[in-house]
């Protein structure tokens, strides 16, 4: 009873102190001991304690000589090896998948931020209403495409529909499953990745209509090579929500890993000759083997809601203001520029 109860509260306590993305100091070793956010814990310790219990149980009736369901340890021994394989094989691809995915986002971001700093420096000295007005288009454009960004790699559902065409879309701006308020609500986030693109393209190309000066052909190539470059990155992170990792593996690691620990104390326990060495050594055998099990499950969707998920939203609102500071209005610019 006491133990459900600590459950209950550390569960919620983790749940309400949650925060995207963990940082922390390697040198602080005890600290690292001691966290709870952004741990296995909280999935992992219902398993321990349920290996422990067994492991009392099946050391009681053999103890107390009612039933001996314990048998030698040699079975085991060839399957740890083939366990353990499996286990560190699927850390190893979610841990690649995971950098990956960051890799993929830095660039993605890098060039949105990049395509708003070389509009403006290329338009700055021309200060007319025309030219303001195009800043502005590219600036919305721009912000509408990295809000539909963020829906694409978080929204595993809609995902092919997103870099695909709006046909069949829903239009209440929910598509994610999360409530779109502030800026965000300004666009409509059911626009697919090509319609904007395209309709960015035309912004681009129409300089000539509200510059008095046209851009040179060179600058006009750079800024749809920019655009391009922050599509063909949103097509490679869309991957992650449209392609798990394969099943067939997934599904062996989790029958071989459930079948191994949890006839695990029915050998422990044949060879023990004292009831407390054999409840902790399986304790810290489940959280090493299930722990690893549970760190690949949340890797495995970087750009999720989990502790260790990379905050995309907090990283694209921060290159959003940029885009707007980049191209912002004509006072703005005169004022930066003086």
């Amino acid at each position: 009873h006491c133990l459900s109860i600590f459950w209950i509260f550390f569960h919620h306590f983790h749940a309400c102190c949650c925060i995207m993305t963990v940082y922390f100091r390697e040198q602080a070793t005890l600290g690292i001991i001691l966290a709870y956010q952004g741990t296995v814990w909280p999935r992992v310790l219902p398993f321990c304690c349920l290996t422990v219990g067994l492991t009392i149980l099946v050391y009681h009736l053999k103890e107390q000589k009612i039933v001996n369901i314990t048998f030698p340890i040699d079975g085991h021994e060839l399957l740890a090896t083939m366990v353990a394989y499996l286990v560190v094989s699927r850390v190893s691809a979610s841990y690649t998948r995971f950098w990956e995915a960051r890799s993929l986002l830095s660039i993605a971001l890098q060039a949105a931020r990049q395509l708003s700093v070389q509009a403006a420096a290329f338009t700055n000295k021309d200060q007319s209403d025309g030219a303001n007005l195009w800043r502005t288009m590219i600036k919305h454009r721009m912000t509408h495409l990295m809000y539909v960004m963020v829906q694409v790699i978080k929204a595993e559902d809609k995902t092919y529909q997103y870099v695909g065409t709006n046909q069949d879309l829903d239009k209440t701006m929910t598509t994610s499953g999360t409530e779109v308020s502030g800026a965000e609500a300004e666009y409509d986030l059911s626009e697919s990745i090509p319609a904007i693109s395209y309709a960015l393209h035309k912004d681009i190309v129409r300089h000539k209509d509200f510059l008095q000066e046209p851009l040179f052909i060179h600058k006009e190539l750079k800024l749809h090579q920019l655009l391009m470059d922050f599509e063909n990155t949103i097509y490679e992170m869309s991957k992650f929500a449209a392609t798990p990792y394969p099943f067939p593996t997934t599904q062996m690691t989790r029958i071989f890993l459930f079948v191994w620990m949890f006839s695990l104390p029915f050998s422990l326990v044949y060879g023990a000759k004292e009831p407390y060495t054999t409840p902790i050594l399986m304790f810290f055998i489940t959280y090493g083997f299930f722990g690893l099990e549970f760190v690949s499950i949340e890797l495995d969707d970087p750009f999720g809601e989990d502790d260790n998920d990379l905050a995309i939203d907090d990283l694209s609102k921060v290159i959003v203001k940029g885009i707007n500071d980049d191209l912002q209005s004509k006072a703005y610019v005169e004022k930066s520029l003086s």
